[in-house]
């Protein structure tokens, strides 16, 4: 059941600056997926490291994770979209800016197995997102949406996979949703467990790109961990 996540201080994952384009990503796989219904758009909050001047991010691709459960010997088929969307930050909370549909397809395909399925926006230009600087020092933040579709949209025999801790990139451990419970509303943090976060509660994603202005070079990073707050 997901509840609401009060503040704290996440667990945090950051990579050695290389010439890699995965900018965010790399988490292990739990047991568990997660879907936030019809209608509604699930949201992966994502960090990269930055340097001074590095406010934005050029998107060149994304993958998300989708488990996928078999019964009686098939798959259930559903669509989906993917969004990229901009975090905005008011010092106190969270919120959700420009919102960005960068993949869409009206079904998963069929299967007999069940599978987590990676599903690829394939190649992606000219997206380039606004990072939300103000809220961690040395990171850039940014929200990567799920939304599944069709008349099998709410059902929980698909979901988002659930996975650990990022090893490229950083994360508050929980995600973001809108239009839950058909609220009309962006809330930033849901978490699994009790108390909430104490379960793994990030969404698998793998995010390629690039800053800009592009970096000479970034440090490895050794902070402590990513601040989150509750948006209402």
């Amino acid at each position: 059941m997901k509840t609401s996540l009060a503040s704290l201080v996440a667990a945090l994952a950051v990579a050695s600056a290389s010439n890699a384009a995965l900018v965010y990503g790399g988490g292990t796989e739990t047991g568990n997926r997660f879907n936030a219904g019809a209608n509604a758009i699930a949201y992966m909050n994502c960090f990269t490291a930055v340097s001074a001047g590095q406010n934005q991010l050029a998107l060149e691709s994304a993958i998300v994770g989708i488990r996928r459960i078999a019964s009686a010997g098939a798959l259930l088929d559903v669509g989906i979209n993917i969004y990229a969307a901009e975090m905005t930050f008011d010092g106190t909370n969270f919120g959700r800016g420009a919102n960005t549909l960068i993949y869409s397809s009206a079904s998963l395909g069929g299967g007999a197995a069940s599978v987590t399925q990676l599903v690829s926006t394939g190649a992606l230009s000219g997206v380039t997102l606004n990072l939300e600087t103000a809220s961690n020092a040395g990171f850039g933040g940014w929200w990567m949406g799920v939304e599944f579709t069709g008349a099998n949209a709410a059902s929980t025999a698909n979901g988002w996979r659930v996975v650990n801790a990022p090893t490229t990139g950083a994360s508050v451990n929980g995600f973001g949703a809108f239009n839950l419970n058909n609220s009309n509303a962006f809330q930033a943090f849901f978490a699994f467990g009790t108390p909430p976060g104490s379960s793994p509660s990030r969404l698998m994603v793998d995010v390629n790109g690039s800053l800009v202005p592009a970096p000479g070079a970034i440090a490895l990073l050794g902070v402590a961990g990513l601040v989150s707050r509750r948006r209402r």
